[in-house]
């Protein structure tokens, strides 16, 4: 052979190293402990929470929620993370003339600018600093005042975030309230409203291919939702599905990358039928793994996706036969945090220790991602701070 020949054979097999150690390196993904930070729960606190987000001003970074104490007036805590004591709560009446009726989400644009969302009488409250109301949102297109759980109209989802475009608000939302009943009438997944104008509409609605492919149940149904403001995208993300969906802030869906096939090959499967009995909904719900959100960390430029694993035949046999055994104490699966870069391509996964922590909350800030620690402890919170590292 010529030396040609050999230099050539030298680099193809340089360029296959360089490619197979970049390839290694991707999937070397760690989380890098920067510390705990814990949140007292007092009298006016429950450690059963409903909703959190973040929120940063001049002042520091919060953790923001709201939680199940049934108090009036209710509250949505601030708690500076960097600092406790610089911590505060903002009260909520529930009744009277500045009554906001329900607390069932909440998004704070600044601290005079907070919407909190009334779901059951499809309305969104404008509220300051203070508590008061200083405009309301109606989000119902019938001009009935039935009960919300009566109506087939898209159906507030309080579990994932309102995201602030500017000049419009996107509220996920069921597709309907009543899918066992009568089917699904609305297909819509989200409410896109123009705060100046107070006009909305129903947006982001189930593909027909999606309704082809038999009925998954409610809980396995309901969208996550995140926003890129660098790439101006909206994600969103079905528990059932293996891509996500890319849309642009005109809501025109621009890109549908699959992601998970290598976690999600043929381990899906639907209800039957519209079946909530025990015997047919645990063991199609549960034997089913869980695609819990997709985040995008603004500071590192990552998207994360958290998954848990399915429950095995054994746990999901625990949960229908044992009269005393929850679904907390079966032998919990896997926990996983899928790390993407802005592209969507996967750099590596990290497998959490199961029984320690709670991924359905996890939040991105300065520090890197804020994890619960689940722990039975009745007089804190307890959250571990990582640095991303890959």
């Amino acid at each position: 052979m010529k030396p040609t020949g050999f230099f050539f054979l030298f680099l193809c097999f340089l360029f296959l190293s360089i490619g197979c150690n970049q390839k290694s390196k991707q999937t070397e993904i760690k989380l890098i402990s920067k510390g705990i930070f814990e949140i007292p729960i007092d009298e006016q606190t429950s450690k059963s929470w409903s909703f959190i987000e973040t929120y940063e001003d001049k002042n520091g970074e919060y953790l923001v929620f709201h939680d199940f104490l049934k108090t009036e007036p209710r509250f949505i805590h601030f708690v500076n993370i960097r600092d406790t004591t610089q911590s505060f709560n903002i009260p909520l009446a529930i009744n009277g003339p500045n009554g906001i009726g329900h607390l069932d989400g909440f998004y704070v644009r600044n601290l005079d600018s907070i919407f909190v969302l009334n779901r059951y009488a499809y309305q969104l409250n404008l509220v300051d600093s203070s508590g008061k109301v200083k405009d309301t949102y109606r989000l119902r297109a019938d001009d009935s005042n039935e009960p919300a759980l009566d109506s087939t109209l898209p159906f507030p989802w309080t579990f994932a975030p309102i995201i602030d475009l500017g000049e419009m608000l996107l509220i996920p939302s069921y597709p309907d309230a009543h899918p066992f009943k009568q089917g699904y009438k609305q297909k819509n997944l989200a409410i896109a409203l123009d705060p100046k104008s107070k006009e909305f509409e129903y947006k982001l609605g189930f593909s027909d291919k999606y309704f082809s492919s038999g009925f998954w149940g409610v809980f396995l149904e309901t969208p996550s939702y995140t926003v890129n403001y660098r790439d101006s995208v909206i994600i969103q993300s079905f528990p059932i599905d293996d891509r996500v969906f890319v849309f642009d802030f005109d809501l025109n869906l621009i890109n549908s990358p699959s992601l998970f096939k290598n976690y999600y090959s043929d381990k899906f499967h639907s209800l039957p039928d519209l079946n909530m009995e025990r015997d047919v909904f645990y063991p199609n719900t549960y034997s089913n793994p869980s695609n819990k959100a997709i985040i995008y960390d603004p500071y590192r430029q990552l998207y994360y996706r958290t998954y848990q694993e399915a429950y095995s035949q054994e746990a999901i046999d625990e949960m229908l036969y044992s009269s005393h055994r929850s679904l907390k104490e079966q032998e919990q699966p896997r926990k996983i945090i899928q790390v993407m870069d802005s592209d969507f391509n996967e750099l590596g996964v990290v497998f959490l220790e199961k029984e320690k922590y709670w991924i359905d909350d996890i939040q991105v800030v300065r520090d890197g991602l804020l994890i619960w620690i689940d722990t039975d402890d009745e007089d804190k919170k307890i959250f571990e701070i990582f640095e991303v590292e890959y």
